[in-house]
């Protein structure tokens, strides 16, 4: 993540999001933390310092091939994956991390980059989308969406990309757990 990138992460969180998304950010916060030696297994102490010297080391990156840190990522996300779903087939683990990081100038890869909206539109989407579709959202919120947009489920789901259709049906499935799943999702969308 570049300097520019996490002060924009940054001003999201504190100026700009909205009750709802900063819920959100506060339960994927709780999340890490009780993730328990997340910090400690990588030297760190917090998450601020853990994302200064993340972006430390991209920019130290810079250097090396895409190949390479493109090998690293999917060697990153495998590992995840096997470790919070270890009875997933060598045939799904393909296709969901397949999903997270389309090879370069496939459709899936082609889609997320060209989508018109922001990283945090995209976050408060998903989310609405599988709170709907777990049941958990509240009728309140149901209500406002069906009100601003009669057919919203099916708008929403058009509008994502396909890599996060993807880790979404996926979680629906039971496929991965809710924290590979989030994992994944703040992944593809940069956050």
């Amino acid at each position: 993540m570049s300097r520019s990138e996490l002060e924009s992460v940054l001003d999201f969180i504190l100026n700009r999001a909205s009750e709802a998304e900063f819920e959100v950010l506060r339960k994927a916060c709780e999340r890490r933390l009780r993730d328990g030696g997340a910090f400690a297994a990588i030297g760190s102490s917090s998450s601020t310092a853990m994302a200064k010297r993340m972006a430390a080391d991209v920019d130290g990156m810079m250097g090396s091939s895409l190949e390479s840190i493109r090998e690293m990522t999917r060697g990153f996300v495998e590992s995840l994956i096997r470790k919070n779903a270890p009875e997933i087939t060598d045939e799904q683990l393909e296709e969901i991390v397949d999903s997270y990081l389309p090879n370069e100038g496939s459709k899936a890869g082609a889609k997320a980059e060209e989508s018109p909206l922001p990283p945090d539109m995209l976050l408060a989407m998903t989310r609405d989308f599988v709170s709907y579709s777990e049941g958990t959202m509240a009728p309140s919120r149901q209500q406002e969406l069906w009100e601003a947009m009669p057919r919203w489920q099916d708008e929403y789901w058009q509008a994502l990309p396909s890599e996060i259709k993807s880790i979404v049906k996926a979680y629906l499935e039971g496929k991965i757990d809710a924290e590979t799943f989030t994992t994944a999702l703040l992944s593809i969308l940069g956050m």
